[in-house]
């Protein structure tokens, strides 16, 4: 009798493998090995752990967090488990449990900077803005390797709790920028975006000019620079940034002079060009 339930158990398990690869390839098969693993050491903490891990990256979220439970349930209780926790509830837009979760792992390793960074995250959706920030900026003075997607997000923050602080969030930009290089274009982009939210005249054309000076295409950049001095009234040295643009175009090699990105800038600079002369 046990063998006919075994030898049924491995046709599900079976059919389900066939069903779901033919879907999403090499991840479901992973999903079908550790199932068997599973079956042969049903008190394995790990085990439960690993494929919860690979629901989540399947996007089965309340399998990943059955499995999660499951693990913890038989002593598998660490910082990794409730981190997975947590940001499998994130996903799930399970908000306040994601957050339970995230205050768990900190727990358990309080100078842990990607879990704070996880729990700035939480609280910023949960519009705890200031909790948020508090949170944020620890992660920004503590963490060595940032990426720029990380001060973007903390200058982000800092607008959502005041939508007029600009040079705060400016001030983050610029603390990127020293750490990772002048020459971030993301960050001197989102500047620049800030300068103009806060109509900053002068500190706006600087940037424009940091910008072409720091890239070696500057053909776009003159142009928009040339557009924002129209709109601002300053004619003449927007007909200056326009002749620029059309120098640092000629300047170009043939085959890049040839693209469609070149030539429809071509045809608003030309726009912009008539604008002028009336």
């Amino acid at each position: 009798m046990l063998l006919v339930k075994k030898q049924i158990f491995f046709v599900i398990i079976l059919l389900f493998f066939f069903s779901e690869v033919k879907a999403h390839g090499n991840l479901s098969i992973r999903i079908t090995e550790i199932t068997f693993e599973i079956y042969k050491n049903p008190k394995s903490a790990v085990l439960y752990f690993k494929r919860g891990y690979l629901y989540y990256q399947h996007n089965e979220y309340k399998k990943a967090i059955k499995d999660y439970r499951k693990s913890e349930y038989l002593g598998f209780k660490n910082k990794i488990l409730y981190f997975r926790i947590a940001e499998t509830y994130f996903k799930a837009n399970k908000l306040k449990k994601a957050l339970n979760s995230s205050e768990a792992c900190i727990k358990y390793d309080t100078l842990d900077i990607k879990t704070h960074k996880q729990k700035a995250q939480i609280l910023f959706k949960l519009k705890k803005y200031n909790d948020a920030i508090v949170a944020y900026k620890y992660v920004i003075e503590n963490t060595v390797d940032l990426r720029p997607e990380d001060y973007i997000e903390y200058s982000d923050m800092i607008l959502a709790i005041a939508n007029n602080n600009y040079n705060s969030a400016i001030a983050a930009l610029d603390l990127g920028l020293k750490k990772l290089g002048k020459n971030t274009i993301i960050f001197q982009l989102k500047k620049l975006k800030f300068l103009k939210k806060s109509n900053q005249i002068k500190k706006i054309i600087n940037q424009y000019n940091k910008i072409i000076q720091s890239n070696k295409r500057k053909e776009f950049f003159y142009y928009e620079k040339a557009k924002y001095l129209f709109e601002i009234g300053d004619f003449e040295n927007s007909n200056i940034a326009l002749q620029q643009a059309k120098l640092a175009i000629k300047e170009l090699k043939l085959k890049f002079q040839n693209t469609i990105a070149i030539e429809k800038l071509q045809t608003d600079m030309n726009s912009l060009e008539i604008k002028l002369r009336v």
